[in-house]
């Protein structure tokens, strides 16, 4: 072959590898992104699924901040907001599924299902029984 050949070869094998890590960055920025966008407080409110039940619908709070060194889990506090003022109800680390865009955590049971700067979801009873349907957007 001559060295023409091995030049031309050479430089489409580095063209086409070059695409693909340019690819890879994009879905890298990509889910970066997204949990970028979870990180920060987010409002709204939830609503009793059982009216006969002694929940009440509330307005409230979630505050997502990243967990160093673990891309897809998050530390949660969970308020409810009272007279203006928000109390605590928990706090916990959630998981993020970026392929589903979802997410949750374990106690209590939640999943909130992200759409831009929307999460809608619900909360159940460990016996799978939805008792909350959670609405919130992005604050901040």
């Amino acid at each position: 072959m001559t060295v023409a050949k091995w030049a031309f070869i050479f430089l489409v094998t580095l063209a086409a590898s070059r695409t693909g890590v340019e690819q890879n960055e994009g879905m890298r920025t990509e889910a970066e992104d997204a949990r970028a966008t979870i990180s920060g407080v987010w409002r709204g409110h939830s609503v009793c699924v059982d009216k006969n039940s002694p929940c009440h619908d509330e307005v409230n709070v979630y505050r997502f901040a990243r967990v160093a060194g673990r891309a897809n889990e998050f530390s949660v506090t969970a308020s409810k907001v009272v007279d203006g003022k928000e109390i605590v109800m928990g706090s916990g680390e959630w998981n993020y599924d970026e392929k589903k865009k979802v997410v949750e955590s374990e106690k209590p049971p939640i999943r909130l299902t992200i759409e831009g700067i929307k999460m809608e979801g619900t909360l159940s009873l460990a016996d799978g029984t939805v008792y909350r349907r959670l609405h919130l957007e992005k604050e901040s």
